[in-house]
């Protein structure tokens, strides 16, 4: 009887280690394709001029005291006539590019994410949860108490994302077009 127990418990202890053996296998094989997923999303980085430049330090001019200026959201003439808006060019990150759309069209937030919810670029830092559970909204139609709150799916390099826009107002069809275009050259300058 004692040599079919240490039989059986070897038996098991040698199943015990393959499955180990499997569950570590299993994770690897995730994790590489999981770092395919990302170098994807991420894309080529862009080659920039590494030569340094060198510029003249700026005299600090001492300016008037005047009250900060009142944020209001822009009427939709006011949008349209913004669209000499640079996004690109003077931007020190794509994050960079992401507020100049949000100020050129007055929005208060933008999140650009994956269709399951990865987010690719955010004008806050910190929005993973948020992004999440607003493409989750978005999947199941779209239906959220929250009037500010609007989908924009688009495509890049053939993959489907998704702008989550917040916006005190709603938006027209040339607004959309606008910001599809807006959202397009910002992902094919930054990704």
């Amino acid at each position: 009887m004692a040599t079919e127990f240490e039989s059986l418990s070897i038996l098991l202890l040698q199943v015990l280690v393959l499955v180990c053996s499997l569950q570590v296998v299993i994770m690897m094989i995730v994790l590489y394709h999981l770092t395919k997923i990302l170098d994807q999303v991420k894309g080529p980085a862009p080659v920039r001029d590494q030569s340094p430049k060198i510029r003249p330090l700026p005299v600090p001019v001492p300016a008037p005291a005047s009250p900060p200026p009142v944020q209001r959201n822009p009427s939709r003439s006011e949008v349209k006539s913004s669209s000499a808006v640079e996004i690109l060019n003077d931007r020190r990150d794509i994050r960079g590019s992401i507020q100049a759309v949000c100020d050129k069209f007055g929005f208060q937030d933008m999140i650009i994410t994956t269709r399951d919810g990865l987010v690719v670029v955010s004008r806050s830092p910190g929005v993973a949860e948020e992004a999440a559970r607003l493409t989750g909204i978005y999947r199941r139609g779209g239906k959220t108490e929250d009037r500010d709150l609007h989908f924009l799916p688009v495509t890049h390099r053939g993959d489907e994302l998704l702008v989550i826009l917040r916006a005190a107002r709603s938006l027209d069809d040339a607004e959309r077009k606008a910001i599809e275009q807006d959202v397009a050259q910002i992902l094919n300058w930054w990704l």
